[in-house]
């Protein structure tokens, strides 16, 4: 019989199995886990901000490239400015132009005695000895718009931004008769390639128009006249179907009154310095209306710019409202209205044949890669058909 003094006797000499006591562990566990991991994220810390501050090469080894970028030289650098002569520390408001601040002129005694050479219209207008044009506005033919912009206006003497900044035609250039092409460009500024492209391949007489929201402008415009480019500011206006189709801020528009849309006006303008005018973007209900185009066009001749109107829209007064002997004109075919190369080719071939009829023809063009290659073999082409190409200012001037 077995009793309780034999069980114990024969019972294993061991410790019994000890039970894990999980709610006293988990608190020592994390206890430990936070004093190891704070160390850790702390050496972490110490060793990050030695390298960032102790190392002078942080990339460490990593591939690296470096590219020489040459970026041409502008025929006259501009004053902090922006101008060929200072302005005063505090310009005081014209009467009657409350938003506009008027450049001060030279006094009498100090004006030269060449009428061109003070206003600078003869460096300005005539190239360099490497074709170029100079990119800084005249001081003569500014008026101030905001604390860092100018607008463009007549200079003392009559002297318009149109005859300053065009691009010359050399004696010699165009014979008695021959039929004469001009070619603008537009939307310029707005994509970096294509306005690179357009600056390199096409010649100096096509006639650039920058979009006034294109970024670096200007850069750009003073890489397009170191190439000889003369060019026009786009100035965005009211659609048919807007605001569905907006051109974007600072559009004019027919709801507004005439002092808002001076305004916009005068902010387009004052994104370049150098334009010698002007070009409707869209606008096909603005444009349309002679009530609220009439002070705009006024306002541009007055400056002593040109209007061009880019004919896209068939009911547009643009050219019309600027009347007989102001600088004005419509745009005679649109080059690529269709982006197949054939019809490209084929508006050139409609506009030589209206520059063979009337002496003379504008087209124009935007900056796609299809139609730069287009009208890179076209412009190549004239001299073997008797037609020269001319900027658009010398339709007008």
């Amino acid at each position: 019989m077995a009793t309780d003094v034999d069980s114990t006797l024969h019972a294993p000499l061991t410790p019994p199995k000890a039970r894990v006591d999980w709610h006293m562990l988990l608190p020592k566990v994390l206890f430990w886990f936070n004093r190891v991991g704070g160390g850790l994220l702390a050496v972490v810390l110490v060793a990050l901000c030695a390298w960032l501050f102790l190392i002078e090469d942080r990339l460490g080894g990593e591939p690296t490239g470096q590219a020489d970028i040459q970026v041409a030289t502008r025929a006259a650098e501009p004053e902090e400015n922006g101008l060929t002569q200072p302005l005063p520390p505090e310009a005081r408001p014209v009467p009657g132009e409350p938003q506009i601040l008027r450049v001060p002129q030279p006094a009498d005694g100090e004006a030269s005695d060449d009428e061109g050479e003070r206003l600078g219209i003869a460096i300005d207008s005539d190239f360099d000895a490497q074709g170029r044009l100079a990119s800084v506005a005249n001081g003569g033919l500014v008026e101030r718009f905001d604390a860092n912009s100018f607008v463009p206006v007549l200079g003392p003497g009559g002297e318009r931004p149109l005859d300053a900044y065009a691009r010359p035609v050399e004696a010699g250039t165009i014979l008695p008769g021959q039929p004469r092409v001009a070619l603008i460009v537009g939307g310029m500024g707005l994509s970096q390639t294509s306005t690179q492209s357009v600056i390199d391949r096409l010649p100096g007489a096509v006639t650039l128009s920058f979009a006034p929201y294109g970024n670096s402008l200007s850069r750009w415009t003073a890489r397009a006249r170191q190439s000889g480019h003369e060019y026009l500011i786009e100035v965005p206006m009211e659609p048919f179907d807007y605001p569905n189709n907006d051109p974007g801020p600072h559009t004019l528009q027919a709801g507004l009154d005439t002092a808002a849309n001076l305004d916009r006006l005068h902010w387009a303008i004052s994104r370049v310095q150098t334009p010698i005018g002007i070009m409707n973007y869209m606008g096909g209900r603005f444009a349309s209306d002679d009530a609220v185009l009439t002070p705009i066009v006024a306002d541009v001749v007055g400056r002593g710019l040109l209007v061009v109107d880019d004919s896209r829209s068939a009911r547009t007064r643009l050219a019309s409202v600027a009347g007989e002997g102001n600088p004005a004109l419509r745009a005679d075919v649109v080059i690529d209205a269709r982006t197949e190369r054939q019809a490209i080719d084929n508006r050139l071939a409609q506009l030589e044949a209206i520059a063979r009829e009337r002496g003379s023809a504008v087209g124009v063009a935007s900056a796609l890669p299809l139609t730069i290659t287009a009208l890179e073999d076209w412009a190549s082409s004239l001299a073997d058909k008797g037609i020269v190409l001319v900027p658009v200012s010398n339709l007008v001037r």
